[in-house]
């Protein structure tokens, strides 16, 4: 997918302020991603979005989501990290495109930091709370695909808006999510298991408590450690004794 003008040039004030792309480095491994990336830092990166937010900040939403489209099919993590960036600094307005556009995005990130940069933040806090009836229907069919960066994406989506407020409809939801995952051992899904189930705790400790402790046996262990552990502590891990 050809660049369109926007991304091309967002992609010029990224090379100004960075190398030449690298792969296969270590931090790509840790990011879990093959995706070639520039070496630029994400403060950096956030202060050219920013700028230019700032400059289209009357963007309408259908041209703004050909924007983020664009920058997720782009060759490097580092435009798609973008995507998530521009995501998170947009307007309501700009942000009532159709949803099931996620779906087609997802098939072209990889990894924990390219995902949760998309699924996490002002954009998740809004529209799952606000297009609750369309989002269950998109996070129950992300949850069911093959592509385990969409099941990772039909949990972390929740993270960020059940630690915003209490949400009983969205709190059911995530747990029928990670019920349908539990049994899976790849770091992507257990870890996912264990921030989403923390996220829920914070404004409904007992229904979170409730079901870890129904399905101890059956969920990740990080998550019925972390997850019990934060409900008793306030902290996912126990202090360590000085």
């Amino acid at each position: 997918m050809k660049p369109n003008p926007p991304h091309s040039e967002l992609l010029r004030r990224i090379r100004r302020h960075s190398g030449k792309p690298t792969q296969h480095t270590f931090l790509d491994s840790y990011l879990g991603t093959s995706h070639p990336r520039y070496p630029i830092n994400i403060p950096t990166l956030r202060n050219i979005g920013r700028d230019w937010m700032k400059e289209n900040k009357e963007m309408p939403a259908n041209e703004f989501k050909n924007v983020l489209t664009s920058l997720v099919h782009g060759k490097s993590s580092t435009e798609k990290t973008m995507a998530g960036i521009l995501l998170n600094l947009s307007t309501h307005q700009q942000q009532e495109f159709d949803p099931i556009i996620v779906d087609d995005w997802l098939e072209h990130l990889e990894g924990w930091a390219e995902v949760d940069g998309l699924c996490t933040g002002r954009y998740s806090d809004w529209q799952l709370a606000q297009n609750f009836d369309v989002w269950k229907k998109i996070l129950t069919v992300l949850s069911k695909s093959e592509n385990i960066h969409k099941r990772r994406a039909s949990l972390v989506f929740f993270c960020s808006p059940l630690r915003k407020e209490p949400n009983l409809p969205l709190v059911t939801l995530a747990l029928r999510n990670v019920d349908r995952l539990k049994a899976e051992k790849h770091i992507l899904i257990t870890k996912a298991i264990s921030w989403v189930l923390r996220s829920g705790a914070i404004w409904h400790k007992a229904l979170i408590k409730k079901y870890v402790l129904s399905k101890k046996d059956m969920l990740p262990k990080i998550a019925v450690r972390e997850t019990l552990t934060m409900i008793n502590t306030g902290k996912k891990t126990k202090s360590k004794p000085i």
